[in-house]
């Protein structure tokens, strides 16, 4: 009986690898594309000799510039690194406060003023994206330099080998007869190629989030009222134009010995 039942959770697991398969082929596409259209999700331009907190570390890191020189830097720019709302992140004028990373074509009903803004510092994912009134944790500081300096070692050592390990995800951003590529995954590896010198990179582009302005009257966040038209518009702008300088803080992060 033993034996039937590790053979069916077998048969289950083969079945819903297989169903995964299927459905990564109907939901993404291999594509190529230029590493100078690809964004962070904060809006950072790729290759583009820009403010990039991940590229200009490792780009540092290439250049032989001692990783103290680069620590001290990439940790000034994060404790003065805390927007509140889109129009901080992008360096934009909306007109009204829209929270972090409730983009205009999102379906959700969810729309939270401070979505973004972790109340519990251990719960904060990433400490580019997330943030917390309580202050950044040195242990996450210390980890984003392991990453950031394994994924340059890797990529100069070993090149980037995505039918390997995994492909930089991306989702498409176009207005008109522009498009640029927001990274989902692999940012880190994605710095590395460009300070290596690489100009294109394979990724897997998502066909579930593939935003298009001339389809913005049907964005829900517009619908709901929680966008303008302008406001969305401005936004998808900022990604394509990428940001090129920051607003500080007026209150430094405290740095937390955890």
């Amino acid at each position: 009986m033993e034996g039937v039942k590790l053979g069916l959770l077998s048969i289950r697991e083969s079945n819903n690898s297989i169903l995964f398969k299927i459905f990564n082929k109907v939901t993404e596409k291999t594509i190529l594309v230029p590493i100078n259209k690809c964004r962070h999700y904060c809006g950072f331009k790729y290759a583009s000799n820009s403010l990039n907190p991940y590229e200009n570390y490792i780009f540092g890191l290439h250049q032989k510039i001692p990783k103290d020189v680069l620590r001290k830097k990439f940790q000034d720019f994060l404790i003065f690194y805390r927007p509140q709302s889109f129009g901080d992140l992008l360096n934009i004028k909306t007109s009204r406060h829209i929270p972090l990373w409730i983009y205009p074509w999102h379906k959700t009903t969810v729309f939270d003023p401070q979505n973004g803004w972790i109340q519990d510092i251990n719960n904060v994912p990433d400490i580019i994206t997330h943030f917390c009134e309580k202050g950044i944790k040195k242990s996450k500081i210390e980890q984003e330099f392991l990453w950031l300096e394994n994924a340059y070692q890797s990529i100069s050592k070993h090149g980037y080998q995505p039918k390997n390990h995994s492909f930089i995800q991306v989702f498409e951003i176009r207005k008109d007869n522009q498009n640029v590529f927001i990274v989902k995954d692999g940012n880190h590896r994605l710095s590395a190629l460009s300070a290596l010198g690489q100009k294109n990179v394979l990724v897997k582009k998502s066909l579930l989030e593939s935003v298009d302005t001339k389809n913005i009257e049907g964005w829900e966040q517009i619908k709901a009222g929680n966008y303008t038209k302008q406001d969305a518009i401005l936004l998808c702008d900022s990604y394509i134009n990428g940001v090129n300088t920051v607003k500080p803080s007026f209150k430094p992060a405290q740095l937390l010995n955890c």
